[in-house]
């Protein structure tokens, strides 16, 4: 009986010791070290664009140059992008000569130079954009019904950019239709440099009120990215393209046309409020030298994490529309939507 009443005293205080131990030793954290001396702890997020991104407890997010670290150590593995050898001529074509490998440590000792690094925790191939619906319904002394809705991806893989573009919109007073129209677009972005790119493109385009009953547009251009990054976008290209029109109630045209683009997006309060303008021009040579502009702008308030509150001026312009049809079609949208990060 007296043993094991010491055996039991004996378990109790080793118990007692580890948990203390366990208490006493420091929380595991990543560290990264500044060729100045300094060192930063907190859990690495990501580095993109050679600039890197720590969490910290102590002054949240904070935003490091990656050509001014010197090492860095993380708790758990790395998901590092760097130079690769591959034989795959379509995987090179979509994703680049690089691979995705693991580490815990980067420095001047490991086998993967810092400067070889192009990016961490980013997958070769990145989905981002919006789905935004909005609408409204009144009846007694009015009846009215509107509906809209758009959605925009943008899929990114090493020197390729494909961007994605749906839009329906729908307005009814009483009997009378009031607005239905519709695009879908597509471009495809190839970049020779950081800036300057080859642009494909097809769009096409419908709607009832303008008697049009399919505008479809393919074409090439060159682009320059001014700026690409979690902040600010903003993009021009210019190129060539070719235009087909089919109208109910007039001949339908077929034209070479110059074409210009234009996407801008700024936060104004990043992760908050974000303001965007985006727009493209047309000049159609065999159709009356017509001008013709499609352009949106807006703003997106951030609600709840992904979700935002949109408010958003569409303007479409036709100086050489069908016959009895209006040069300007106007149309303010409220809706709320879904951001893909």
């Amino acid at each position: 009986m007296h043993r094991n009443v010491i055996s039991r005293s004996l378990l109790w205080q080793w118990t007692a010791f580890l948990i203390s131990l366990c208490l006493a030793l420091p929380s595991w954290a990543d560290e990264v070290h500044l060729q100045n001396g300094d060192r930063l702890t907190g859990t690495i997020l990501k580095m993109e664009e050679r600039v890197l991104t720590l969490q910290t407890d102590y002054g949240g997010e904070v935003k490091i140059d990656w050509g001014k670290v010197e090492s860095l150590k993380s708790d758990g593995p790395l998901k590092i992008l760097v130079p690769g050898e591959s034989h795959d001529v379509l995987r090179d074509f979509l994703y680049g000569a690089q691979a995705l490998r693991e580490t815990r440590e980067l420095g001047p000792e490991s086998p993967v130079p810092l400067a070889d690094v192009t990016a961490i925790n980013l997958e070769p191939l990145r989905l981002t954009g919006t789905i935004t619906v909005g609408g409204n319904s009144t009846s007694g002394n009015s009846s009215t019904k509107a509906f809209n809705s758009a959605a925009r991806l943008t899929i990114q893989a090493y020197r390729q950019r494909l961007l994605l573009e749906g839009k329906y919109n729908y307005g009814q007073a009483g009997e009378l239709v009031t607005a239905r129209n519709s695009l879908a677009s597509v471009k495809h972005n190839y970049f020779l440099s950081k800036q300057i790119f080859i642009e494909s493109f097809g769009m096409l385009e419908k709607d009832t009120l303008q008697n049009l009953q399919l505008r479809s547009t393919i074409g090439s251009g060159l682009g320059y990215q001014f700026y690409e990054s979690a902040r600010t976008t903003l993009s021009l290209s210019l190129g060539l393209a070719h235009v087909s029109e089919h109208f109910t109630n007039s001949p339908n045209t077929q034209t070479p046309s110059g074409r210009w683009s234009l996407r801008w997006e700024h936060a104004v309060w990043p992760d908050r409020v974000k303001v965007f303008h985006r727009h493209e021009g047309f000049y159609d040579v065999n159709a009356g030298n017509a001008f013709r502009i499609n352009a949106d702008q807006g703003v997106r308030i951030t609600v709840y994490k992904n979700l935002f509150f949109n408010v958003e001026y569409d303007l479409r312009l036709n100086t050489q529309p069908a016959p009895g049809r209006e040069k300007i079609d106007e149309s303010l949208i409220f809706g709320v939507g879904y951001e893909f990060k």
